[in-house]
């Protein structure tokens, strides 16, 4: 008996090692800056360091690196980029965007504008059109049906007078390879890639895009 206590004492304090002066905290921050970190993870841990603070009316959100952050019971969780939100500099990675005459910039799925005080967060834009002149050997050729698409970095573009334009991902598009920047992601036990919130399935032939697991209906 007393063997087995003192062997469940050391397992606690090893736990607590790991949870409070270890390797989980560094694991945790490093996700926190990650800015593929998807909106609902709970980290419920420290802000990274160099975070700043915004205020959107009245409520008040944490910013690092294109990822956003809010007040939870037990420290801080991502969450979905907060309309109206200015930051004084983009992210790394963004794009720049023309849509009807109006910039904007995007980074991942979130749009932003310039304003007086450095850039919005603000609503996508109805009809994105993003033109490539890059040569069309840097792409992969992607058919759903008779439909060409042409795949790079896990975008997907269409070929057009002006060049190749940006279109969203086309459910049923097989790629050859994954973008590289994919991260994989488990639901009920079935594997998923995703990146850039575009999802991927591994088939004999090569990487379907299909919906969210969680929004399929039955699963």
């Amino acid at each position: 008996m007393e063997v087995t206590m003192k062997r469940k004492f050391l397992i606690m304090i090893f736990a607590q090692t790991l949870l409070f002066g270890g390797v989980l905290p560094s694991l945790v921050q490093s996700a926190s800056a990650d800015t593929k970190v998807r909106a609902g993870l709970q980290l419920s841990f420290k802000l990274p360091k160099g975070s700043v603070a915004i205020s959107v009316g009245k409520d008040r959100y944490h910013y690092h690196k294109g990822v956003y952050y809010r007040k939870a019971k037990k420290g801080y969780v991502v969450t979905k980029a907060p309309r109206g939100a200015i930051i004084t500099s983009l992210p790394r990675g963004y794009s720049r965007i023309v849509v009807s005459n109006t910039v904007y910039f995007r980074f991942g799925s979130v749009y932003y504008k310039k304003v007086p005080q450095g850039y919005m967060v603000v609503d996508a834009p109805k009809k994105v059109r993003v033109v490539d002149r890059s040569p069309y050997s840097d792409y992969q050729s992607v058919w759903v049906g008779r439909v060409e698409y042409l795949f790079k970095d896990g975008e997907f573009f269409r070929k057009t007078p002006d060049g190749l334009s940006w279109v969203e991902a086309p459910l049923g598009a097989i790629a050859r390879y994954l973008p590289s920047d994919a991260v994989s992601v488990w639901y009920q036990e079935i594997e998923y890639f995703e990146s850039d919130e575009v999802y991927f399935r591994k088939t004999p032939d090569g990487y379907r895009v299909v919906q969210a697991p969680w929004d399929v209906k039955g699963v």
